[in-house]
């Protein structure tokens, strides 16, 4: 019995000894804004799994067609590159980061990889999907600007948070 005892703790050890795990820090919006090197409204056109150099991890490659620099400048179409992905039958999920479906528009927060290629800053953090309403100006779904108006954030990006936008009287 202690021997079988010992092979499950010693085999349990060895698994979480090998387990890996992603810590996000949370970050405001006043920090997102802050560190990103440009933000933009953009339309996902095309996504694609590829290998990292080792055959390892599978990144995604998500190709954008940029709407509005909202801060910042770069070239109308961006390869964003994101950890996790789908090759094939096989997929690998990097918790918290950043997911993208074509067609969707959203608010993304940029950095830079080591290599220059553009990244998601803060993960999912920095990825608000933009949703349109018929009734009711754009709002923005997931990410520090969740539940915000999509036109109170551009704001606030271009301005300053303390920036007001005047309202005008309806006769």
């Amino acid at each position: 019995m202690k021997k079988r005892t010992l092979l499950v703790c010693l085999v349990i050890a060895l698994c979480i000894g090998t387990a890996g795990a992603t810590t996000l820090v949370k970050m405001e919006f006043a920090d997102m804004a802050r560190e990103a090197d440009r933000v933009v409204i953009g339309t996902v056109t095309h996504t694609e799994g590829i290998w990292d150099s080792t055959g390892t991890f599978i990144h995604t490659l998500v190709n954008v067609d940029v709407n509005r620099y909202v801060t910042g400048a770069g070239p109308v179409s961006l390869v964003i590159q994101t950890p996790g992905g789908r090759i094939g039958d096989q997929g690998m999920v990097a918790q918290g980061a950043a997911t993208f479906e074509v067609g969707e528009t959203a608010l993304i927060f940029l950095t830079a990889w080591e290599d220059g290629t553009p990244k998601v800053l803060g993960y999912v953090q920095g990825k608000s999907t933009v949703l349109e309403s018929s009734f009711d100006a754009p709002r923005l779904m997931g990410g520090v600007a969740d539940g915000r108006s999509l036109r109170s954030v551009v704001n606030e990006l271009v301005h300053g948070p303390d920036h007001t936008i005047p309202l005008r009287r309806v006769n």
